[in-house]
C-alpha cells in the first residue's frame, strides 16, 4: 500500500455524506478517489463533494479498477454488505462496513472466510464503542468504580426510525430486519464491550407498534445472559422522543447514562458529569466516525489486533440470529454457542 491510502465509498447516503466522507477528508493520511452510488440525486451529492473524485452507477465497475485502490468503504443497505465484501476482498482491497457487518450466521461465515484466504482486513462501523460516554463508563468499570458488574440495561427509544434513500430501514428484504438490525446490533456490541465475557443464552420479544404495515419490528425487548452478568436491550421507533439511557448495575453501585450525562452512585455518594458527546445528538454521530478509522488503521499495521473487530461482529451476528429465532419459536430462551468468529 501507497502511504497515502486510496479509498473508495461504496453507497452514498446520508450516513457516508455526513458522517463517513468528513472524517476522511479530515485525514491527511487518506484520499477518497472513487464514489460508487446507483441513485443520480445522489450520485450528484457525491460529485459536489468530491469534485475530484471518480463517480460509478455501478460498484462491480468501480471494483474492475481495484488496482488504484487500497480500500472500501462500504455504505449501502445491510441486504448488499455481503456480496460487496467479498467482491472487494476478493479484489485485494481492505474493507471498512456499516453495520450490521451481515445480516445471517451464513453469511458472516462467507464474508469471514473471503476475508481471511485474501489477506485482508474487513472493519464493521461500531462507533457507539468510541463515543465519550461509552469511554467514560469503560473506564468507570475498569476502576471498580462501582465493584462487579451485575446488570446492563441499554434503552434507546426513537420517535420514528432514521431517514434513509427510498425508506429502505423498513423493508426487511434490504435492511435485513427492523430495529433489532439497526439499533440491537448496536446494543449487542456495547454488552459485550462492558460486560466482557462470554454470552450464554439469549430471549427476545419483538412488536410492530408504529410501523404497522411493514415487515419489520419496530420495538424490541431481548435478554442475554451471560456468566455473571444480565444484559438488557429495550428498543422502539414507537416513541414520542429522542432518548437514550443505559444504567449498569454492580455489587457496589450504579451508573447511569441518560445521553451526555454521566451519573455514579455509590451509597449515599453522588458523582456526575456531562459529556461534549450526546448518544441521541443525531442518527450519524460524524464525531464518532475518526476513532474508527483510528481503530481500522491499527488492525491494518499491528498484526496482534488483526481481525478482534471482525470477531466482535461475530458475536453480534450470532446474538442477532439466536433474538430472532428466539422471538420466532416463542422460545424461553435460545443458548448461545461459541461465537461465529
Amino acid at each position: 500500500m501507497s502511504a497515502r491510502l486510496r479509498g473508495a465509498i461504496i453507497g452514498f447516503g446520508k450516513v457516508a455524506e455526513i458522517a463517513h466522507l468528513p472524517a476522511w477528508l479530515a485525514r491527511d493520511d487518506v484520499t477518497i478517489v472513487a464514489v460508487a452510488e446507483p441513485d443520480a440525486t445522489r450520485r450528484a451529492r457525491a460529485a459536489e463533494l468530491l469534485p475530484a473524485a471518480k463517480l460509478y452507477e455501478d460498484s462491480s465497475a468501480l471494483l474492475r479498477e481495484a488496482a488504484t485502490l487500497d480500500f472500501v468503504d462500504i455504505a449501502t443497505p445491510p441486504a448488499l454488505h455481503a456480496p460487496l465484501i467479498v467482491a472487494s476482498a476478493r479484489a485485494g482491497l481492505h474493507v471498512v462496513c456499516e453495520k450490521p457487518l451481515v445480516v445471517s450466521t451464513a453469511e458472516y461465515r462467507r464474508v469471514r472466510d473471503t476475508v481471511r484466504k485474501a489477506g485482508v482486513v474487513l472493519f464493521t462501523v461500531h462507533n457507539w464503542k468510541y463515543s465519550e460516554p461509552f469511554t467514560r463508563v469503560r473506564a468507570l468499570l475498569d476502576a471498580d468504580a462501582i465493584g462487579p458488574l451485575r446488570s446492563i440495561t441499554l434503552e434507546t427509544v426513537r420517535n420514528g426510525c432514521a431517514e434513509s434513500v427510498a425508506g429502505w430501514r423498513t423493508s426487511a428484504a434490504v435492511a435485513g430486519g427492523g430495529i433489532l438490525v439497526d439499533h440491537g446490533w448496536h446494543g449487542f456490541y456495547i454488552m459485550l464491550g462492558l460486560a466482557r465475557q462470554r454470552p450464554r443464552a439469549v430471549r427476545a420479544e419483538l412488536a410492530r407498534r408504529r410501523y404497522l404495515t411493514t415487515d419489520v419490528e419496530d420495538s424490541a425487548r431481548c435478554t442475554v445472559t451471560f456468566p455473571t452478568v444480565t444484559g438488557r436491550l429495550l428498543l422502539t421507533w414507537a416513541g414520542t422522543e429522542r432518548r437514550t439511557r443505559w444504567l449498569l448495575e454492580g455489587r457496589d453501585g450504579v451508573i447511569e447514562v441518560d445521553d451526555d450525562r454521566v451519573s455514579m452512585r455509590r451509597g449515599e455518594e453522588v458523582e456526575s458529569f456531562v459529556c461534549s458527546e450526546s448518544l441521541s445528538a443525531g442518527s450519524q454521530h460524524p464525531e464518532w466516525f475518526g476513532r474508527v478509522i483510528d481503530a481500522f488503521q491499527r488492525e491494518l499495521q499491528d498484526p496482534t489486533v488483526r481481525g478482534e473487530n471482525l470477531l466482535e461482529a461475530g458475536q453480534c451476528i450470532k446474538l442477532l440470529s439466536l433474538a430472532y429465532a428466539s422471538h420466532a419459536e416463542a422460545a424461553p430462551a435460545r443458548p448461545a454457542p461459541a461465537a461465529a468468529g
